[in-house]
């Protein structure tokens, strides 16, 4: 990765994470969403955002209601970043599951 798409990810992940959280009070109301990471193309047309879900019972769909709301989410994120970045990229939203794989590997552990 270059450094400057190195960069944009960082901003688009600096930015995001509180536009996110507080979009995400509306329309998921009682979870909490954090980005954990966001990896962009070299071209910067497009950026995948890893999020976790935190108190959710079905993460799959609150991914899924996320991602419905993404064309509302990118114009947010447009306002906030478009005065340093000329060319906003397409998001796609992913479930991190680094937590869930720590958790498993824990209960394993102890299971010895």
């Amino acid at each position: 990765m270059s450094i400057r798409t190195e960069k944009i990810s960082r901003a688009v992940q600096r930015d995001l994470a509180p536009l996110l959280s507080r979009f995400c009070q509306r329309i998921l109301p009682g979870q909490l969403v954090t980005v954990v990471e966001v990896k962009a193309t070299a071209d910067l047309g497009l950026a995948k955002i890893y999020v976790s879900v935190l108190n959710s019972k079905d993460k799959q769909k609150s991914l899924d209601t996320i991602g419905f709301h993404n064309k509302e989410i990118r114009q947010e994120l447009a306002q906030v970043i478009g005065k340093r970045i000329r060319k906003i990229p397409e998001l796609n939203f992913y479930l991190d599951e680094t937590m869930d794989h720590a958790e498993r590997i824990n209960s394993l552990l102890d299971n010895l």
